[in-house]
């Protein structure tokens, strides 16, 4: 009877020790709040973005000049590979809101992923801020963003994450002919098959398969 009790008691301190953690992982530290109320972010919004994460960062924006600055949003730091399950957890508490989610950086198992928010609905925000470019074949951000929309009108694209030089998005209203697509997006990003898919081929039914836009400029 008496380890019955035991047990019963330990059962009840593990319970109690585990929430506590829990809460505490979920709760922003004092810098965090500080950075959150700066951005004049919701607090107990953003403490619920930060319980899929780790901790939380300021956005790194790149401006014309090619220089880093503080951008307004924040960036959730998740575990190795963690990324898409944070932004799909993110993106369900921020339904309904006026703030947005995106992957930030996807370390492919190499170090943290990363999912920025900010406070607008407006894609096209987001990548103003993060200026994705091919500048080494002399494509700037305005002609990224040209191109983008065009596929977008055609498409009907949804951007899952961007950095300075990669965007991901999926497909809304697929292509009637994959390959003249793939061939498209290979004359505007020729890294995604030259250092990726081998062949105009392979990209059209990578793109077909997982109805996703990618584009990489190394």
């Amino acid at each position: 009877m008496e380890i019955k009790k035991l047990r019963s008691v330990i059962t009840l301190v593990l319970v109690v020790v585990l929430a506590a953690c829990a809460d505490s992982s979920a709760s922003l530290t004092d810098g965090e709040l500080a950075m959150i109320a700066a951005l004049d972010f919701d607090e107990a919004l953003m403490t619920s973005v930060r319980a899929a994460g780790s901790s939380i960062e300021q956005l790194e924006g790149l401006s014309e000049d090619y220089e880093s600055f503080d951008a307004p949003g924040i960036v959730v730091m998740t575990k190795p590979s963690g990324g898409a399950a944070a932004l799909r957890r993110i993106r369900t508490v921020l339904e309904g809101s006026g703030y947005s989610a995106y992957l930030n950086d996807n370390s492919h198992g190499y170090g943290p992923d990363k999912v920025a928010v900010i406070q607008s609905r407006d894609p096209y925000e987001y990548l103003a801020l993060v200026r994705t470019d091919g500048i080494n074949y002399d494509i700037d951000h305005s002609q990224v963003i040209e191109r983008y929309r065009e596929w977008d009108r055609k498409f009907d694209l949804s951007l899952i994450g961007a950095n300075f030089e990669w965007l991901e998005a999926a497909i809304g209203d697929p292509p009637s002919d994959w390959m003249s697509f793939a061939q498209e997006v290979y004359e505007f990003c020729p890294d995604v098959v030259d250092q990726g898919t081998g062949t105009v081929e392979v990209l059209a039914e990578e793109m077909k398969r997982e109805n996703l836009l990618y584009l990489w400029w190394d």
